[in-house]
């Protein structure tokens, strides 16, 4: 099945300030995103998407890099699922054959080039629309102010779930995201449809919204002996 990856890094991070292009355990963020889609041997083509803060532009091998997303992708408050869509319609012009659509987000850098050949082989099966990675979490959550009457909890309250019986219990860690291209013309939606879980274990699902975030991550790469620096 053919495949196409996204990979968005906009400038203007508020958390970690230019965080998609600094440094981190030896070359810029981003970078270890691109590798990985690279080195998986599965995309026809990775487009990498940001507003003005590539320093290359047209294409490299099956890399195109736009530096010209538009500023309604680029806010703070723009939500990806329309980006994909986008560049789906785009690249549908050229390469109608496209089949399948995969989102890697530069704030996962944990995640290996293994992690994204198996979760393409399971979302390429046909009772699967879209699949998405996961990692196993237990917690019980409550929502503040989710609703007009006060917070609402993730779980049935009036019958609290022991531990035991939240082995199945999972959250999205951000790191894959595989939808097949008729899944996006008609919902507008990564995660729709029949959804696929592919699992990750905690030390490749962490992600880098804070500094804490990003010193943990590295310490995570050094234990993990991935680090291209001391």
């Amino acid at each position: 099945m053919k495949a196409a990856a996204l990979i968005p890094c906009r400038v203007g991070s508020k958390g970690v300030p230019n965080k998609n292009f600094r440094d981190f355990c030896g070359k810029p963020l981003i970078q270890w995103t691109i590798d990985a889609a690279r080195e998986s041997n599965i995309f026809d083509k990775i487009i990498v998407s940001s507003n003005g803060g590539l320093e290359i532009s047209g294409c490299e091998q099956n890399i195109e890099y736009d530096n010209d997303r538009a500023l309604e992708h680029s806010t703070d408050e723009a939500p990806l699922d329309p980006l994909l869509k986008h560049y789906a319609i785009q690249t549908n012009e050229t390469n109608p054959d496209i089949k399948i659509w995969c989102l890697l987000q530069p704030t996962s850098p944990l995640r290996t080039t293994e992690d994204i050949q198996k979760a393409y082989k399971k979302a390429c099966f046909k009772k699967y629309d879209a699949l998405v990675s996961v990692t196993p979490n237990p917690g019980m959550f409550w929502i503040e102010g989710a609703v007009s009457s006060g917070n609402i909890a993730t779980y049935p309250v009036a019958k609290r779930p022991n531990r035991q019986d939240r082995k199945g219990w999972h959250m999205e860690n951000g790191a894959i995201y595989f939808t097949k291209t008729y899944t996006i013309w008609h919902t507008n939606c990564r995660c729709a449809g029949s959804v696929g879980l592919y699992k990750m274990p905690p030390e490749r699902s962490a992600e880098i919204d804070t500094e804490y975030d990003w010193k943990f991550c590295e310490f995570l790469m050094r234990e993990a002996g991935r680090c291209q620096q001391s």
